[in-house]
């Protein structure tokens, strides 16, 4: 089977979609993406993916996404996939209404997060809502759902018939974020921390909805009671945000004394080893689908805490693996942050529930399955179809 996977950008195929087209490739598919290609875009082609350039726009350029669907619809036609498989909101639409026009005999769309979310205004939400709706229902075979309360939703509200949405959940792989492969004393000490030091890290992109400016904020107020206190802000920017913020401005703002324990790593391919040397995580984002960093965290044994929104309390058990604070609350994330500095023995506790509950929940290897049973059937349904027209 020819499968195309649609996404913005090529940093979200690295980031989160490899390991779907090797799985899928290794089962003897052929597996092209059509995304906005740049220096990551470049690297994965010589590494021998098949990549075709889409310049997808994530804003409401209607003359862009109109020349984007006639050009998914010329590169559809020239290739005649068998079945597209679309990611990230904007790029969704237009490629499954592409996908449709060209008659693409099975289309797939992956819900990382719905759009609209809990703390919308109502005219942007009930906009976002029925985009979906309609896409769901009259442009799409397959939904899969990453976040359990969106499946629940588009069940109750009938985006398609039962048997075609289907939750996958997210993960990642245990035998890469394993604590027991990295040396956490090493790592702190070239990190220039000592033992005394008590490490927090934030990963994720820097934008104003992953909470970065409340962040900041409790970290000073907490900073100001536990002087050992470190930050490690890890992750950039993608092309396409339209919340960016330099981080670095807003440390400007702090005192030197608090400041001068803040680092910002930028994008990084070490995510493992950084979050070995950490003792609490932390996600104060506005909205998410079921964030990868806090799996990547509870991988490593980590305590986490997250603000009280669809995806994080799905990850996040109060009192068994971390806490939940409000959104956009910078007090009430560093009350969080002190109530777990002082109880030693819950950090401990947490991060040994976090492992467990990654192990039991959120091993990419049954993420991956789930979509492959989709995919091996689709594929099989095709073959029937082939078969019967051949003896017709």
């Amino acid at each position: 089977m020819k499968i195309l996977q649609v996404t913005a950008v090529d940093f979200t195929l690295k980031k989160f979609l490899l390991p779907l087209v090797d799985a899928l490739q290794n089962e003897g598919h052929t597996v092209d993406t059509a995304c906005n290609c740049g220096e990551i875009g470049t690297e994965l082609k010589r590494k021998g993916y098949t990549l075709h350039h889409i310049p997808f726009a994530r804003n409401l350029n209607l003359v862009s996404h109109v020349l984007n669907v006639w050009r998914l619809i010329k590169l559809i036609k020239r290739e005649k996939y068998h079945c597209i498989h679309t990611h990230t909101p904007v790029a969704s639409i237009i490629a499954r209404l592409a996908g449709k026009i060209a008659r693409v005999p099975v289309i797939v769309y992956t819900a990382h997060g719905f759009y609209f979310h809990e703390n919308m205004n109502p005219i942007a939400y009930n906009i976002a809502y029925y985009l979906e709706k309609i896409w769901g229902k009259y442009f799409t075979d397959y939904l899969f759902f990453q976040s359990r309360e969106d499946y629940q939703l588009a069940f109750v509200n009938r985006f398609n018939l039962p048997d075609r949405l289907i939750h996958i959940g997210n993960g990642v792989s245990a035998e890469l974020f394993n604590p027991s492969l990295y040396d956490r004393d090493v790592l702190r000490k070239n990190m220039g921390f000592v033992e005394d030091d008590i490490v927090l890290i934030f990963v994720g992109r820097q934008v104003r909805e992953k909470g970065i400016e409340e962040l900041i904020d409790a970290y000073k107020i907490v900073k100001e009671k536990h002087d050992s206190i470190k930050l490690m802000v890890v992750g950039g920017s993608v092309e396409g945000d339209r919340d960016g913020l330099d981080v670095s401005c807003l440390l400007n703002r702090l005192p030197e004394k608090v400041r001068r324990d803040v680092y910002l790593l930028g994008l990084r391919n070490d995510i493992p080893q950084l979050l070995s040397m950490a003792d609490v995580f932390l996600l104060p984002s506005y909205r998410e689908g079921l964030p990868r960093s806090i799996i990547e965290a509870m991988a490593m044994g980590k305590p986490i805490i997250a603000t009280d929104i669809r995806g994080c309390r799905e990850e996040i058990i109060p009192e068994f693996n971390g806490y939940l604070c409000q959104a956009k609350d910078s007090d009430d994330l560093a009350r969080k942050i002190l109530k777990l500095l002082e109880a030693p023995d819950a950090v401990k506790r947490f991060g040994q529930n976090s492992r467990e509950l990654f192990l039991e929940e959120f091993d990419e290897k049954n993420v991956l399955e789930k979509q492959l049973m989709v995919f091996r059937n689709i594929d099989g349904e095709m073959k029937s179809v082939q078969l019967s027209k051949a003896y017709n």
